[in-house]
């Protein structure tokens, strides 16, 4: 496992979402002191000429060009989703959307946010973490985001390219649901292509129906 969190294209580079299962412990938060973002509506849209992807319980749209990635290009290979533009070679590095499916059940929201910047700063002791952002999900009870930037390191991609290091901006969204399973989602990009409405628009088609997780996973 790589020391940073890199796009998928850096072979042996790559962070899978962090394994929950076992923690007892709860951070000293107060949820209705996070900022509140209106990026997502009451209810999911997907917005025009994208295509919409299932998994387990969750449905989520992206751009018509966006593909998933092939197995021997996947850099976490724990995700239920693995998405994103079609590499061109080169450095231009494109960006990565994500999906994670949290079978076990760990504790709260404020629980699983408090681990996962916990792991993100010890992989990446220089990376700044950014504070919370509570999101409206259709279907979700409580939903929040937050961004790390660092620097990748240098590595060669799938294609044979060398990649000089770069900054990237990555954003981690986790989402709360009545029962099991418990969803997290990753968009990451070099930070000067990471865009906003994008992502806006990515969290506005996010649907989760954990009760149907089960039927999606026999499918």
């Amino acid at each position: 496992m790589g020391r940073r969190i890199q796009t998928t294209l850096i072979a042996a580079a790559s962070l899978s979402l962090l394994a929950l299962a076992g923690c007892d412990s709860s951070p000293e938060q107060d949820p209705q002191a996070l900022p509140s973002a209106t990026v997502a509506p009451d209810r999911a849209k997907a917005p025009s000429g994208w295509i919409t992807r299932q998994g387990a319980g969750f449905q989520v749209s992206v751009p018509k060009d966006w593909t998933n990635r092939p197995d021997d290009r996947r850099g976490n290979p724990g995700a239920e989703l693995e998405i994103g533009p079609v590499y061109q070679g080169g450095s231009n590095i494109p960006p990565t959307f994500l999906a994670f499916v949290e079978r076990e059940q760990v504790g709260p929201l404020e629980t699983r946010e408090s681990i996962l910047r916990a792991q993100l700063q010890s992989q990446i002791p220089e990376a700044k973490i950014g504070s919370p952002t509570q999101i409206k999900v259709a279907g979700a009870t409580t939903a929040v985001y937050f961004d790390l930037t660092y620097k990748s390191d240098a590595g060669t991609s799938v294609t044979g390219d060398k990649l000089a290091p770069q900054d990237m901006r990555q954003r981690e969204l986790l989402i709360e649901t009545p029962g099991l399973p418990k969803y997290g989602f990753r968009y990451n990009a070099p930070a000067k292509k990471f865009d906003e409405d994008t992502f806006k628009k990515i969290a506005g088609s996010i649907v989760v129906r954990p009760e149907t997780a089960s039927e999606a996973q026999g499918s």
